[in-house]
């Protein structure tokens, strides 16, 4: 019993550390910069752009989401997170496609595949139409 419990609680501090090197790699971001692309090309769309905080803590928090097997899906677009006008991270994700929703991003030399929330693939959606909300 306590064996299990010890390999529990290993693993909880395993996925907490994985998550918090997004959230530590992005944290100091003071803008954001989303680029919405032709499906499966780098033609852009749309670009926004956002220097609100909350904002940017809110995309640090979708980006921070569970961590997936790697999905070769394409990719929508990407987000792009700036420090002092030097960026800081590419994300590259892909939200049209059922089941194929994910973050993928370098850190430290590895890349990680995220889960993209419902939430997450709401607000990229309406940023997308131009809408201001989600």
């Amino acid at each position: 019993m306590i064996k299990t419990i010890l390999l529990f609680f290993l693993a909880a501090c395993f996925f907490t550390c994985k998550r918090s090197a997004i959230k530590n790699k992005l944290s100091e971001s003071d803008s954001l910069v989303i680029t919405f692309n032709v499906p499966n090309s780098d033609a852009v769309t749309r670009t926004v752009s956002a220097v609100e905080k909350n904002a940017i803590r809110k995309v640090i928090g979708f980006v921070n989401g569970r961590e997936t097997e790697k999905l070769k899906c394409g990719h929508d677009g990407n987000l792009i997170f700036y420090k002092d006008g030097k960026e800081i991270l590419p994300v590259v994700f892909k939200y049209r496609e059922k089941n194929c929703e994910h973050f993928l991003l370098e850190v430290d030399g590895k890349l990680i595949h995220t889960k993209m929330s419902g939430e997450a693939v709401d607000f990229l959606h309406s940023l997308e139409l131009g809408k201001t909300w989600y």
